[in-house]
């Protein structure tokens, strides 16, 4: 799960102000302001909901709800098409997701594995996929892109 997360969120960096400029016609500036504040509402999530909701539910279920959570927002992206609902996903399901999402990876290796050489394997594990997942992520951007300007 954590090379699909990698992935899915590296391709999304890559692409978000791309997005933003073809599909709604803003500038770097405006994107790169949209950018910084989905990037303070997944720090304010993860402060003040996310760890409240994880201590709750517990790592299993508060996983399963982030992940619908991202799963919504993405497919919601597709069928936008103005601004107000761009900022109104971008600003609180799609971070509310992506701030349940990491910290329940993490917990999850942590509460599967007991201490000593098996839970250093886990993260190590977890670690090793999160930086494959930016490694292949650029390369699998450029192969979709490579055909934009055909279209």
């Amino acid at each position: 799960m954590k090379l699909v997360t990698s992935l899915l969120f590296l391709i999304d960096d890559l692409t978000f102000l791309v997005y933003c400029e073809y599909e709604f016609g803003m500038t770097q500036q405006e994107a790169g302001i949209l950018f910084c504040v989905t990037a303070l509402c997944l720090f304010g999530y993860g402060l003040t909901i996310s760890g409240y909701l994880i201590d709750k539910l517990g790592v299993k279920w508060s996983l399963i709800i982030g992940f619908i959570a991202l799963t919504t927002a993405k497919f919601l992206l597709t069928f936008i098409d103005n601004l107000t609902q761009l900022y109104l996903i971008m600003c609180t399901i799609s971070p509310f997701g992506i701030s349940i999402i990491f910290p329940c990876l993490i917990l999850g290796v942590k509460k599967l594995t007991k201490n000593g050489p098996v839970r250093s394997l886990g993260f190590s594990m977890l670690y090793a996929f999160m930086i494959i997942g930016a490694l292949v992520g650029g390369p699998i951007v450029d192969f979709i892109r490579r055909d934009i300007g055909k279209t």
